[in-house]
């Protein structure tokens, strides 16, 4: 009842909380991430996606937003009004995702005025893996040794044009180790195809994030964001201690959303609020609590 409550007030005039301080901060930083709670119906699937996201605020304040995507209608409300409430600005904002083709979309539709960063984490990740294959012993084994020290050395390059900004130049290589992979006289062998299939689907990434490749490592030394780790420890904090690992509970999407509606009130310490304007005078129970305690 409280979510349903949360819901409605949602489309309605925005209200201003008692006590909120003016001017209010600007949100200068949005993290998107999905996770996935488990379907209450077996023949509905076996689970579905929750959108978590984190602002973050010129001062340090942070705000969260929660949603189940296939049952919420106004999403791009919802988004569009935490940003409102932490500042009454959304210019020169950042969105920091995994590059999610899902999550870039909906960043698109709600905030297409950012810019969004891909996040290094997930890009190394892959790189990592990539790497690993390239650099293992089976494919030292495999591959003849003048084309494995060549497709070690670019598989590194890849990796620092990408760090100092380079993204035209490290798809170029990435398209180049393709092309080597594809000779007749490394046919047939399994670590060849593995590492095509990397290859091939980090250059679809790559491809896909073009535009939110920054220099990283000027970022870096710059001391600016350049993970969405806090975004991270918000889909850990909003799904996962409640819905997911801590107690693996069977959700319909419908309760999934309105219990995030109420958890995110809580997280973000505005649910007292909300009481507060619902129901006057919900203040004076404080000293009765004091006192039971």
């Amino acid at each position: 009842h409280v979510g349903q409550r949360l819901e409605s007030e949602l489309t309605a005039a925005p209200v201003k909380p008692p006590g909120r301080r003016t001017p209010q901060p600007h949100v200068t930083t949005v993290g998107l991430d999905g996770g996935y709670v488990r379907h209450c119906d077996p023949a509905a699937g076996h689970s579905f996606e929750i959108i978590a996201g984190r602002l973050l605020a010129d001062d340090g304040a942070q705000s969260s937003v929660g949603f189940v995507r296939t049952v919420d209608q106004h999403s791009r409300t919802r988004v569009q009004r935490a940003v409102a409430e932490q500042g009454k600005t959304s210019d020169n904002l950042m969105v920091f995702t995994d590059g999610d083709s899902r999550l870039r979309d909906l960043q698109l539709s709600v905030l297409p005025k950012a810019t969004h960063v891909l996040d290094w984490y997930h890009l190394t990740r892959r790189l990592t893996v990539l790497s690993n294959v390239v650099c293992s012993k089976e494919a030292a084994a495999q591959l003849p040794s003048r084309e494995h020290a060549r497709l070690s050395e670019w598989v590194d390059s890849i990796k620092w044009r990408l760090w100092h900004g380079r993204p035209v130049t490290a798809i170029a290589r990435l398209e180049s180790l393709l092309s080597l992979l594809a000779r007749p006289s490394l046919a047939g062998k399994a670590v060849v195809a593995r590492t095509h299939k990397l290859a091939a689907e980090l250059l679809q990434y790559l491809k896909n994030n073009a535009e939110s490749l920054p220099d990283y490592g000027r970022r870096y030394r710059a001391g600016e964001r350049i993970s969405s780790a806090f975004v991270e420890s918000a889909v850990n904090q909003i799904i996962d201690k409640r819905m997911s690992k801590s107690q693996q509970m069977r959700w319909s999407p419908e309760s999934a959303h309105l219990l995030l509606q109420v958890r995110i009130r809580v997280i973000d310490g505005r649910l007292r609020q909300d009481f507060e304007r619902w129901y006057p005078g919900f203040t004076s129970n404080d000293a009765t609590l004091q006192l039971s305690a």
